[in-house]
């Protein structure tokens, strides 16, 4: 079966320099110090309890303390800019995309807190406060608003493309050598940043929202797909989640005809995110970016996306080569 050279030398594209990564987190940080202020400035007029929540009419059906309310808006802000600094600089998911989530956050979020501050601090009680659902309107308005003017305004950095691919090489196992190479299919941050949500949900149905207690597993579930861990040994390339044993995606040594890095688009590849199966080719992908791509005894492929792919795929090319591996194709 012919195949199409997956091999290039062309130089990298310039990357965005770390000053400009770290400052993806800023206008999150920013959103958390203007609540902060919001709330410094109103802390002696809010009703303690003070209004949390509202109900489709705009009333109060939910109260809390406002040092409860202010712990959770900072924890929220603070937490999705960390996380996505952490995106910037792992650079899973391209320097645009990160400001425009961040500034849409940011907006998004900062104005529905302030507003829930600002008419506690209108009302001698919380059962006076009333919130209009016009406000929630106006919140993901301008959220869209942020993101588009941002994604307009910032220039489009260097994308993954399928013909820049990494170049293969050995890894130089010899005879008779054991090697295991073990890498998580998704960056940490994004593991992290379900475990938070989780958290936030949890946080959120004691404050009285009752849909975060059934969120919050939802959220933990999300998380473990990026914490699941991709091993190469031996036996071939394995698939497995975090913690439980269970299920899993193993491809054995003996079915791979022949290993490679290349670049790999969840859309194009794929046809979408997490693990999906298309005619032909099955696979892993979170992020666009290096890949481990196998050939199968069947004629179909394999694709995982994987930080340090070509390292995987320089232990499985060695294993095939030689008699290292726990089950060699004798008939290739």
């Amino acid at each position: 079966m012919d195949r199409p050279d997956r091999t290039s030398h062309a130089p990298p594209p310039a990357l965005p320099s770390a000053p400009l990564r770290w400052s993806t987190g800023l206008p999150c940080l920013l959103a958390a110090l203007v609540v902060a202020v919001v709330f410094a400035a109103s802390w002696s007029n809010l009703p303690d309890p003070m209004a949390v929540r509202f109900d489709e009419r705009g009333d109060v059906n939910r109260s809390g303390s406002p040092a409860q309310l202010l712990l959770l808006c900072e924890v929220l802000l603070l937490g999705l800019g960390a996380a996505l600094v952490r995106g910037a600089l792992l650079r899973t998911v391209d320097l645009r995309t990160l400001y425009a989530v961040s500034v849409a956050t940011a907006v998004g979020l900062g104005y529905l807190f302030t507003v829930v501050v600002l008419v506690n601090a209108d009302a001698a009680s919380a059962d006076e406060a009333r919130l209009p659902l016009w406000h929630l309107a106006v919140a993901a308005g301008a959220a869209v608003v942020a993101a588009v003017g941002v994604r307009a305004l910032v220039p489009e950095g260097p994308t993954a493309r399928a013909d820049r691919p990494v170049v293969t090489s050995s890894v130089g196992l010899r005879q008779g050598e054991r090697a295991v190479w073990v890498r998580s299919v998704g960056p940490r941050w994004l593991t992290a940043s379900a475990v938070l949500g989780a958290v936030a949900a949890v946080t959120a149905g004691a404050l009285g929202w009752s849909p975060g207690f059934w969120l919050a597993p939802l959220g933990l579930l999300v998380g473990a797909l990026p914490g699941s861990r991709v091993i190469v040994d031996g036996s071939g390339l394995t698939v497995r989640p975090p913690v439980l044993p269970g299920p899993r995606i193993h491809v054995p040594l003996d079915r791979i005809v022949r290993a490679w890095t290349a670049e790999a688009r969840p859309l194009a590849d794929l046809g979408g995110w997490g693990y999906r199966i298309k005619p032909g080719r099955r696979g892993i992908a979170l992020r666009s970016g290096a890949a481990v791509w196998l050939e199968l005894a069947d004629g179909k492929e394999f694709v995982v996306v994987v930080d340090d792919a070509a390292t995987a795929a320089g232990l499985l090319a060695d294993l095939l080569a030689g008699d290292t591996g726990n089950a060699r194709r004798d008939d290739r």
